[in-house]
């Protein structure tokens, strides 16, 4: 197997030189999560006018470059605080969950970690479990520890409801990954300069956690960030001696495990 998977990546903030510098990367398939446009919205509008161009203006531009692209939609934690808006929102928001290409509900979860974050959390955990498909959920920036031990609490809360199988934790540190995998949950390492993981740290993560269920992703957007942190962790791995199944698994093969797990993804990677 070869190629790459960034399993979160915000192309509407990217250039289309960012496509063609991920396809001659040799990155292959990308899933783009909801997330906030970089300032408040005014109006419901602006959600749906942002989920149409996703799974349809951007989906065209990634095939452009012989990119699979695939969508999740939400409200995210940062525009989930805005009352009426963000709970209109979720209304206008199922019209799109059974579109083509989406194949989650995500980014949701915290941001400030507040009751009206978490009254959109919960309600998007509720869509996700009776539309039966996976969930990406966002650690915040800040007080991570806090923001995991809120969310075991509410899956512990609702038992069996919430299928940990589809359940994806976003922005791992080495604070909070060996608390996602002992949830039973995919682990979602972000390799993003300055703010984020470096692609060392994610290495020491995965050395000493170990490569299932553990996905390396971008989660390029607006700020500094780099839409080839994915070949550049498998460049980095090779050079640290891991071995080829650790690499593919980190780049490759769990994302698509993960994400086949939606009837609406298509893609499937080619066995050499």
């Amino acid at each position: 197997m070869s190629g790459f998977f960034d399993p979160h990546i915000h192309m509407y903030s990217r250039t289309t030189d960012d496509y063609d510098a991920m396809s001659k990367a040799g990155i292959e398939v990308i899933v783009q999560p909801s997330f906030w446009l970089g300032g408040p919205r005014t109006f419901v509008g602006t959600f749906i006018d942002y989920w149409e161009h996703l799974i349809s203006f951007e989906t065209t531009r990634a095939k452009q470059f012989g990119i699979e692209h695939f969508v999740c939609i939400s409200v995210n934690p940062k525009e989930s605080v805005q009352r009426p808006l963000a709970l209109d929102a979720l209304h206008a928001m199922l019209k799109f969950i059974d579109r083509e290409r989406v194949v989650a509900i995500g980014e949701i979860g915290y941001n400030l970690i507040n009751e009206l974050e978490e009254e959109i959390f919960i309600k998007q955990l509720e869509i996700a479990s009776t539309k039966k498909i996976p969930i990406m959920i966002h650690l915040p920036h800040q007080n991570k520890i806090k923001g995991i031990e809120k969310i075991d609490e509410i899956l512990n809360q609702n038992g069996n409801k919430y299928d940990r199988k589809k359940i994806l934790i976003d922005h791992n540190t080495e604070e909070t990954i060996k608390k996602t995998l002992e949830m039973g949950l995919w682990a979602g390492l972000s390799v993003y300069p300055l703010t984020k993981l470096s692609p060392k740290r994610a290495m020491d993560i995965i050395r000493k956690n170990g490569s299932d269920s553990i996905m390396i992703n971008s989660a390029a957007d607006w700020g500094i960030s780099d839409p080839l942190s994915v070949p550049l962790v498998a460049r980095e791995m090779r050079k640290e001696g891991f071995r080829k199944n650790e690499i593919e698994k980190v780049t490759m093969i769990n994302a698509y495990d993960f994400y086949k797990q939606s009837n609406k993804f298509t893609w499937k990677p080619q066995v050499q």
